[in-house]
């Protein structure tokens, strides 16, 4: 009897215990503690990606680089001057190929690195890109004639000019700048992290270089693409192309936690030679990584809808969900699959000036359904 009493204490002590410990983890401000496995490592994950020898300076540069580019072809993009520049291509596709020290930020042209080397070329990106270079030379020097006029029409190039906004476009109405930015967005930024992550295993991750393995410079990689600052989501400033739009549809879909998690818990999990919870991190990043893709789109398809009688805005909205859904192409794991893009890509059509309303809603609704997404909730 003696023996079921103190047993009976020992049990309720040890239970008091263990939820005092469990409300003081509640409370713990310190960085979370890893415990992958019960016979994996324990370690702590960091609160900001400050890991010891991190750098991405080589996404970060080329991120800056493509906000050169597309702030050049911008430029073009005016309806109070009486005059506008007429675009080079030779310019752009220097700033494309890093050559002839076309960049104002210090360092770029030095740097050593370009977009042109890491576009994914799976699907002829680069002549289309370059292509719409030239293309946009006449359609800028059309534009310049009447800057503040518009020009462009279906099968005309030009500028599409209304009160609120004014956008140079192809014969199709495409956007050069967003067809540059959102192209090189996915086949460049987000094709390298996604390759980079799909395959992060094959890095070697015993030999130190720098103090950092292959792996761990490789993660880094994939993060600088993600384009956010050290201590993201804390600190929302200087976010540029996807830690923007990610911020951007977070009330909706919660993305800026989950996936700045994932990279930093990924990369803790790489400096310990946790496998299992790299791997576990790796997915979560790509898959949420994919969702804020299909959250935008539906956000520019929804920002379509409202804006059927401003042909310069539809446009522009019409570009970026074009943009959005050529991205999923150059992800190798994606979630979405190649016939339901090609039935997204039907929707708005090769001629934009042809879009059928009532595409927008099939459009936003294959998103929805894909990615188990509340449209409703999407600003």
């Amino acid at each position: 009897m003696t023996f079921i009493y103190k047993t009976r204490i020992l049990v309720a002590f040890s239970l008091s215990v263990l939820l005092f410990q469990t409300s003081c983890k509640k409370d713990n401000i310190e960085p979370e503690e890893e415990k992958p496995a019960s016979s994996g490592p324990s370690y702590t994950i960091p609160t900001s990606y400050n890991f010891s020898g991190a750098d991405f300076t080589t996404s970060t540069q080329r991120i800056a680089m493509l906000g050169e580019l597309t702030a050049y072809i911008r430029s073009t993009h005016t309806t109070t001057q009486t005059t506008q520049p007429t675009l080079d291509a030779q310019k752009l596709k220097d700033m494309y190929a890093n050559a002839a020290s076309q960049f104002t930020t210090v360092g770029l042209s030095a740097s050593g690195v370009n977009l042109k080397e890491k576009t994914n070329n799976a699907f002829s990106f680069v002549s289309t890109l370059e292509a719409s270079f030239d293309d946009a030379v006449g359609a800028s020097a059309t534009a310049a004639t009447n800057p503040t006029t518009s020009s462009a029409s279906s099968g005309v190039k030009g500028k599409l000019i209304t009160s609120s906004r004014a956008v140079l476009v192809d014969a199709n109405g495409l956007e050069y700048k967003e067809l540059a930015e959102k192209g090189l967005m996915g086949a460049v930024l987000y094709s390298q992290a996604m390759t980079i992550l799909k395959n992060i295993a094959t890095y070697d991750n015993v030999t130190k270089i720098n103090g950092v393995t292959a792996q761990e410079k490789a993660w880094d990689e994939a993060f600088g693409y993600f384009g956010v600052p050290v201590d993201f989501p804390t600190n929302v400033t200087g976010l540029k192309y996807w830690g923007s739009y990610c911020n951007a549809v977070n009330s909706a879909i919660g993305s800026n936690a989950l996936i700045m998690d994932g990279f930093l818990k990924g990369r803790a999990a790489i400096c310990n030679g946790d496998a299992t919870r790299r791997d576990a991190n790796r997915d979560a990043v790509i898959a949420n990584w994919e969702k804020v893709i299909a959250a935008k789109c539906i956000s520019y398809l929804k920002g379509a809808k409202t804006n059927l009688s401003d042909i310069a805005t539809l446009h522009h909205n019409l570009s970026e969900a074009h943009g959005f859904i050529a991205a999923f192409k150059y992800n190798p794991s994606k979630t979405i699959s190649d016939a339901d893009i090609l039935i997204l890509e039907g929707y708005l059509g090769t001629n934009l000036y042809n879009l059928v309303p009532s595409n927008l809603d099939n459009s936003i609704n294959k998103l929805a359904m894909v990615f188990n997404l509340n449209a409703s909730l999407i600003p």
